[in-house]
């Protein structure tokens, strides 16, 4: 599984964030339904920072969790939810490449001309690779 995959499959899996946005409401890339409440996992950058002889190889990766919702409070709850599951956070990805330091770059909220509300949290994440890119 890719990055967005594996952050997905953990947003499932945590019952809090889970219950206040279902991951069913989640997307990789484009939105499907487009109507509120729902979150996009999207890469934003991938810069090399260390090039190792083995092959190996560590990244910092820039992740992006637009949410949208019609509710200011229940936004900020989602918002401070994903923060609370994913700010300086480790895990695996595929293989043996893992997620070495996962830290909130920055959030933002603001109302669309629609009234909906979108809440923007992004993250860096340190990306240690097995093999290297």
């Amino acid at each position: 599984m890719n990055l967005s995959q594996v952050i997905h499959q953990r947003w499932a899996d945590n019952a809090a964030l889970d219950d206040l946005l279902p991951a069913s409401r989640v997307y990789t890339g484009m939105s499907v339904d487009p109507s509120p409440p729902f979150a996009v996992i999207s890469k934003q950058s991938d810069q090399p920072v260390e090039r190792f002889g083995d092959g190996s190889a560590i990244d910092q990766v820039g992740l992006r969790f637009p949410v949208f919702h019609e509710n200011l409070d229940d936004g900020t709850a989602i918002v401070h939810q994903i923060k609370a599951a994913f700010d300086r956070t480790n895990f695996d990805l595929a293989g043996s490449d893992k997620v070495i330091n996962m830290v909130r770059a920055d959030d933002s909220e603001r109302q669309l001309n629609d009234g909906t509300w979108q809440f923007v949290v992004d993250f860096k994440c340190m990306v240690q690779l097995a093999t290297g890119v």
